[in-house]
């Protein structure tokens, strides 16, 4: 029997008992999207494989539960690779979660998020039915966009079992430059060099901020001229430490989502896209002004959870109306998107 039936019975058999699916892969982002009571775990972690993928298309389809570091090496030996920069959180990371969660790296204000390279999915929805959406090809725009709404859902809307992505040639040069240096100055030269020709990264961890150039080998003396002299060359391994949250850290784990020139707090542990996404590590949530950032509770650390309420704003409630719309018997568990109870 062909895997995707196999999980398809699965799933109608649950449905049909009343139970709520959860959808899980290789287990490495399970605390985005803590079990639920009484919710039955399908995985799809052992239907993996590449499905299709021709280098000179720039595009490879692949089912869900292909290990995403499996997908990057095949990748890379086609010259290719994900610009959107994933975070796999281990070697069992998966192609599924990796859409699920829509979680991208240093490169995400530059290149764009996981969503732009999702070019179609075929996943179970909540009726139980098998349906595909989107196609292999970068201009395939019809039917509802249902394939985007599951990039960042966590699994709510479906269990995806395929996943068409665009890839784009590795850059002839990818090169990071360091500085050490404190949050606040880390800022201004953020700011300052936001506008410049070839920076793909720009994050700051561990008492350094880290500046990628990503071009030409005949365009990298201006990118350094346009940089300055301070900043000497460096390993790749402090964005890759800030991608996979690979920082030092105690409590729990805040994500702040803002402006790039909002103050920096004595809470912070790390900084990246530039200074708009940031990492807070306390036991409380950190105290940002509701006009210069959204702080969202993102990885539990030691001690008591801090009370949590489900969004309530224009998002939150934009992700119910999806949820009842897609899912009105709630088949699939749902997801909350999880804020301090100010």
């Amino acid at each position: 029997m062909d895997q995707s039936d196999a999980l398809q019975r699965v799933v109608r058999a649950t449905t049909r008992q009343r139970q709520v699916v959860q959808p899980g892969g290789g287990g490495t982002k399970g605390f985005l999207h803590p079990a639920a009571a009484g919710a039955v775990l399908v995985s799809t972690a052992e239907h993996d494989g590449i499905l299709h993928y021709h280098p000179d298309e720039l595009v490879i389809r692949v089912r869900s539960g292909t290990r995403l570091i499996d997908l990057q090496q095949t990748l890379r030996e086609a010259g290719q690779y994900l610009p959107c920069e994933p975070p796999s959180f281990g070697a069992a990371g998966t192609v599924g979660g990796m859409v699920a969660s829509g979680l991208a790296g240093p490169s995400r204000p530059y290149v764009g998020g996981v969503r732009d390279y999702v070019l179609g999915m075929k996943l179970i929805l909540p009726s139980a039915e098998i349906a595909a959406f989107g196609g292999d090809v970068m201009k395939n725009v019809a039917g509802y966009d249902i394939t985007r709404l599951n990039v960042g859902a966590r699994g709510s809307l479906g269990l995806i079992l395929e996943v068409a992505l665009k890839v784009l040639p590795i850059p002839e040069v990818m090169q990071v430059y360091g500085l050490a240096c404190d949050p606040s100055l880390a800022q201004q030269h953020m700011l300052a060099q936001r506008r410049l020709a070839g920076l793909s990264a720009s994050a700051y961890c561990d008492g350094a901020l880290l500046v990628r150039y990503q071009g030409s080998e005949q365009a990298k003396p201006t990118f350094e001229q346009a940089l300055g002299q301070e900043f000497q060359p460096v390993p790749n391994t402090g964005l890759a430490a800030v991608r996979d949250l690979n920082f030092a850290h105690t409590g729990h784990l805040w994500r702040w989502d803002g402006a790039v020139d909002a103050p920096v707090s004595d809470q912070l542990v790390a900084m990246d896209w530039g200074g708009a996404l940031r990492w807070f590590a306390s036991d409380a949530a950190p105290r940002v002004p509701a006009e210069e950032g959204v702080i969202t509770w993102f990885k539990q650390g030691e001690g008591v959870l801090p009370g949590l309420t489900e969004r309530a704003d224009g998002v939150g409630l934009l992700q119910q109306r999806v949820k009842s719309a897609l899912d009105p018997n709630g088949a699939f568990i749902g997801y909350p998107a999880l804020r301090p109870a100010l």
